[in-house]
């Protein structure tokens, strides 16, 4: 059966569900804050936290970044929003550190080369991508060189989209793995469709879910299912 290792752990169908705890943004930029969700992931037995790194000059004009109302409405919304929450080189290295001691594995997004490779320099066991970069090839060539596993996830995209980074990286031998997601936030139960990691799983490679739901009643039934 199809299964990539992360740290110590192997992750696929014939082992125990990887359960990934989500911390994204939401310390507000606040490194206090940023530990305490650290502690309830422990708290609630999940075996990673993951965090998100960007690299904002790398991703928006600059024009943007001074002033984000002259930009289409979701900038206007997210882009000061992510200017407020970033945290210090600094500060992550502190998280890396405090997830070692609390025995919990560290995982961060990237969502640019420079990014992927800070959060290289801090360990990571695997990369993940978000649904929005899953036909960001070259962010995908940059990764595969680091010769790392890559999860990544796959809301909003359309099948053929899927197909062609799944071939991407098989072609590269990349060892990786495929969440469903839908990308809402929150998603509608009705809309969640967690057959879908079915089909994903004909690509012969590990699935799993991304879970943008409220509470945690589609999770679990997503690991019931696999």
């Amino acid at each position: 059966m199809p299964e990539i290792k992360i740290g110590d752990r192997l992750v696929g169908d014939d082992y125990p569900t990887y359960v990934i705890a989500e911390i994204g943004v939401n310390h507000n930029g606040i490194l206090n804050y940023a530990l305490r969700l650290i502690d309830a992931a422990v708290d609630a037995g999940a075996d990673a936290v993951k965090f998100q790194k960007r690299n904002l000059k790398n991703l928006y004009p600059e024009k943007y970044l001074q002033n984000a109302n002259i930009g289409e409405k979701n900038l206007n919304y997210l882009l000061p929003i992510l200017q407020q929450v970033e945290l210090s080189d600094e500060d992550y290295y502190r998280l890396v550190e405090y997830c070692r001691d609390k025995e919990i594995t560290f995982l961060c997004s990237a969502f640019d080369e420079d990014s992927a490779d800070f959060v290289d320099s801090l360990g990571v066991p695997a990369f993940k991508t978000a649904s929005a970069d899953l036909i960001n090839l070259p962010l995908f060539e940059h990764l595969i060189k680091k010769r790392k596993p890559i999860i990544a996830s796959t809301g909003m995209s359309r099948w053929d989209e899927v197909v062609t980074t799944v071939e991407f990286l098989k072609e590269r031998q990349t060892e990786f793995a495929l969440l469903h997601c839908n990308s809402a936030y929150p998603a509608s139960f009705g809309d969640i469709n967690l057959r879908f990691m079915d089909r994903l799983r004909e690509f012969g490679v590990p699935v799993g879910y991304s879970g943008h739901e409220r509470g945690i009643a589609v999770s679990t039934v997503a690991s019931a299912l696999g």
